[in-house]
């Protein structure tokens, strides 16, 4: 009770530090990688660079891009096979270089250990790519970081100490301190391979192995220099604990006229259409709450859009104003196909008061974007709220061959998690999911293409949705406000995004975006899903 620190653990009679020769398997995995990059053979996306990261971040990546591209889950299988036989070969190399006895079975046993968790954590990236569902973005990363956290000192453990490997580095506190500096290292790649584009994420290739060779490095040696690299630890483990605060404290509910400052907009003549998201209910849904006289608009000004069509109104339940148009729609209906969708959203915004402003949240979007390709319909404003303007992941229907199918039989996870509200009525199935994320392009090649002349359109993207998005939800003809920091579902909460609005329809320029906000993207987009094309 000294209070005395515990010692660094005690090298190995046998154990030596690698010489460069004896770390040839990693560079020449960082070479082979670069040049399939290079091909085309791998895909050139910014995660590239964890292809020859820290074990087992490498396994990791694997199973990501097998995600994405395998057609079938036999296809999955062996391609997992494939990966796992080149990774125990290579690690087993540098084990036996470094002294450890019975390297082979290590590497194997370290790989089998590490393979359902790597495994949980690219689903989740996956997951999220696929159903464009920011949570599990978000579950993943953390996944993937509690991951090497916990295993990355394990092979080398058996080198620099005695006893079994996972209470070796248990006993050192898993060199979280080497571990977080490597991170926060690799963090810095990403980022630069992700604003550089496809050529920059191959060229970092190699020096992200050199990277990896410098942790095994210092993995193998007494933890020295333990403070710079246990604040560099502690800025990563803060950063988590930052963008946990962030969602935990996040609006929910938005801020009405009088309250906590909050000013109405000047008066505007017109009409104002919210369409509410996924899930939602007549009456149910974050842009039903939100407040139109910090828009400019009065209720009998204000107007609700209904997935089942026009009609002559519903029950108000959460929302502002009186629910006076549109028929009374359930979470099912979100879910119809745009063929239906599209052709009411025009029926509906014709019969409104010109000029319209439409507020459109998350998957009405797509909805309110292509019905407005083919003309104006009175539509002045469009406004969309948290868009995702690509899509990573296409899959195919559970059961059918086609890239996504391994992830696709576990389709059902994101169908069973708790969202606001309830519970999800996702369906991978129905109408809208089949049209939009099972096609391989529908989205990309929807955004791509412009809205009626006359529209001006302003996205505002959230903060926590950048990892699934491209430059951070640019669009061409759109434009584009500083990505909110509340999450996806509780956007249309934020007094950033009314202040935005206003803005846009003042003709104002968007507000200055506070410096970091738009390298989280780069930051984040790494441990996504590289894009199946």
């Amino acid at each position: 009770m000294s209070g005395a620190t515990p010692a660094a653990p005690v090298r190995a009679p046998h154990a030596r530090v690698p010489t460069p020769r004896a770390l040839a398997p990693f560079a020449a995995l960082a070479g082979v990688v670069t040049l399939a990059g290079a091909a085309g053979v791998l895909p050139r996306w910014p995660g590239l660079v964890h292809a020859v990261g820290l074990p087992p971040l490498d396994l990791y990546a694997d199973l990501r891009v097998l995600l994405v591209h395998a057609t079938s889950p036999l296809w999955f299988a062996l391609g997992a096979v494939a990966s796992l036989a080149v990774r125990v070969t290579v690690l087993a190399l540098v084990l036996a270089a470094a002294g450890a006895g019975r390297a082979v079975r290590l590497a194997a046993t370290f790989y089998g250990a590490a393979l359902v968790p790597a495994f949980v954590a690219a689903w989740l990236a996956w997951g999220s790519a696929a159903t464009l569902f920011y949570a599990l973005v978000w579950a993943g990363l953390l996944a993937a970081l509690l991951l090497v956290a916990l295993t990355g000192a394990w092979p080398w453990a058996a080198v620099a100490g005695a006893g079994r490997p996972w209470r070796s580095a248990a006993r050192a506190g898993f060199r979280l301190g080497t571990i977080g500096a490597y991170l926060a290292a690799l963090g810095v790649l990403g980022a630069l391979a992700d604003w550089g584009g496809g050529a920059a994420a191959v060229a970092l290739v190699p020096l992200s192995g050199v990277l990896t060779v410098a942790a095994v490095w210092l993995l193998l040696e007494p933890d020295r220099l333990r403070l710079p690299r246990r604040i560099a630890a502690g800025l990563v483990a803060a950063a988590l604990a930052g963008a946990v605060v962030v969602v935990m404290t996040g609006p929910a509910a938005p801020t009405p006229v009088g309250e906590d400052g909050a000013e109405a907009a000047p008066a505007r003549e017109g009409s104002l259409l919210l369409m509410s998201g996924v899930d939602s209910r007549t009456g149910r849904g974050a842009i039903f709450e939100v407040d139109p006289r910090r828009l400019g608009y009065e209720c009998d000004q204000t107007h609700y859009y209904s997935y089942r069509g026009p009609g002559e109104g519903g029950p108000q339940g959460d929302a502002f104003c009186p629910v006076r148009t549109g028929a009374p729609y359930g979470p099912d209906d979100t879910y119809r196909s745009r063929d239906e969708l599209v052709p009411w959203f025009v029926e509906q915004v014709r019969a409104l008061e010109p000029p319209v402003t439409v507020l459109a949240h998350s998957q009405a979007v797509w909805v309110a974007w292509e019905a407005l390709q083919d003309g104006a319909h009175g539509v002045e404003h469009l406004v969309l709220v948290g868009p995702f303007t690509t899509h990573h992941a296409p899959f195919p229907v559970p059961g059918e061959r086609g890239p996504g199918a391994a992830g696709a039989m576990l389709m059902w996870i994101p169908e069973a998690v708790p969202r606001p509200g309830g519970t999800t009525s996702f369906d991978a199935e129905a109408p809208l999911a089949r049209e939009y994320l099972g096609h391989p392009d529908r989205v990309d090649e929807l955004m791509a293409r412009p809205v009626a002349p006359g529209v001006r359109a302003l996205a505002v993207p959230s903060l926590f949705d950048l990892p699934l998005l491209p430059d951070s939800a640019h669009i061409d003809h759109a434009e584009r406000a500083c990505p909110v920091p509340v999450v996806h579902p509780n956007l249309p909460y934020a007094d950033e995004l009314a202040e935005a609005v206003v803005r846009f329809l003042e003709g104002e320029p968007a507000a200055r975006c506070p410096l970091g906000r738009r390298p989280v993207g780069s930051l984040l987009r790494p441990w996504a899903t590289p894009p199946h094309r």
